[in-house]
């Protein structure tokens, strides 16, 4: 999905923390969504409905007034009993939440709930939700039991990699797979680079976030040993860990990062002396920048 194909599109975000509206917000627009509004409860996303007539909800689960289940269950009852306050009972909803067990999930689902994020989330997890709404909707069902999208289609909420074991030798990781992954860890950067130009640098929740994709990119990078990925993904974790918050964190660094994992994306075997070379630059950068912060102290 382009930026542009979202240009026109309409989200309204439900959640009673300011900063989680904020933050989700912003990776909304970073990666492109046109039109964002936002409600504290479901009570007020529910008066929204009308006037505002979003095309996806991203909703939170626990909220004072009326709670996300409540709220998705009061909209879809709309299709079996008519309300002008609602005149999409068939709007996506996501389910942004803490809650992961089998018991939780299928509450939600019961609810007529479209997807989830689980937090903490990333900022791919979200549009990525936004893109299996748009481009792999599912039939929406009425009947006396259940009111929602068709719940058949199973969908990995967690992770969208390769799966691999650890103990698998290396010539199970074939081209096509390292490709993959290399393509989902370079969606994962861009949108964190997007969002944090949109917020106006490093603060406190870009850095957790960054410290989250970077997880997320070492973790994927193992599984297709993909290593000089891998070192580097851990090394910004070492600096970030050690820096201890984002007043004491340096942009620049982190961009030094972004922008080396981003060219160790693009070299192939034959490149293997200077992805080694531009590990161990990053290295030195993050050496030299703990000790200086570590003598200031």
């Amino acid at each position: 999905m382009r930026p542009d194909d979202l240009a026109s599109l309409k989200v309204l975000i439900v959640d009673d923390n300011p900063n989680v509206q904020r933050l989700i917000g912003d990776v909304l627009r970073a990666g492109g969504v046109g039109f964002v509004d936002f409600a504290e409860d479901g009570q007020r996303a529910r008066q929204m409905l009308a006037r505002w007539d979003p095309d996806i909800i991203f909703c939170d689960w626990n909220m004072p007034v009326m709670s996300g289940l409540e709220l998705t269950h009061s909209i879809r009852r709309a299709a079996v009993n008519p309300d002008r306050r609602v005149p999409n009972p068939e709007v996506p909803v996501v389910i942004v939440t803490a809650h992961r067990s089998q018991r939780e999930v299928e509450e939600a689902r019961k609810a007529g709930v479209n997807e989830f994020v689980i937090k903490p989330f990333t900022p791919a997890a979200l549009l990525s939700r936004i893109e299996l709404v748009l481009t792999k909707p599912r039939p929406f069902i009425v009947s006396e039991a259940y009111i929602g999208p068709d719940r058949r289609r199973r969908v990995e909420l967690s992770y969208s990699g390769p799966l691999r074991r650890m103990s698998d030798p290396d010539e199970v990781v074939d081209t096509v797979e390292r490709s993959a992954t290399r393509e989902t860890i370079s969606v994962e950067l861009e949108a964190l680079r997007r969002l944090i130009q949109v917020r106006g640098g490093v603060d406190r929740d870009t850095l957790k976030m960054t410290y989250r994709v970077m997880q997320h990119t070492s973790f994927r990078a193992r599984q297709v040993r993909d290593n000089m990925v891998d070192r580097a993904s851990k090394l910004l974790m070492d600096y970030v860990e050690a820096m201890g918050g984002h007043d004491a964190c340096d942009p620049k660094v982190l961009d030094i990062h972004f922008k080396a994992i981003g060219n160790l994306l693009d070299m192939g075997p034959e490149d293997a002396r200077e992805a080694a070379k531009l590990v161990s630059h990053l290295a030195a950068v993050v050496k030299q920048k703990v000790a200086r912060a570590q003598k200031a102290a």
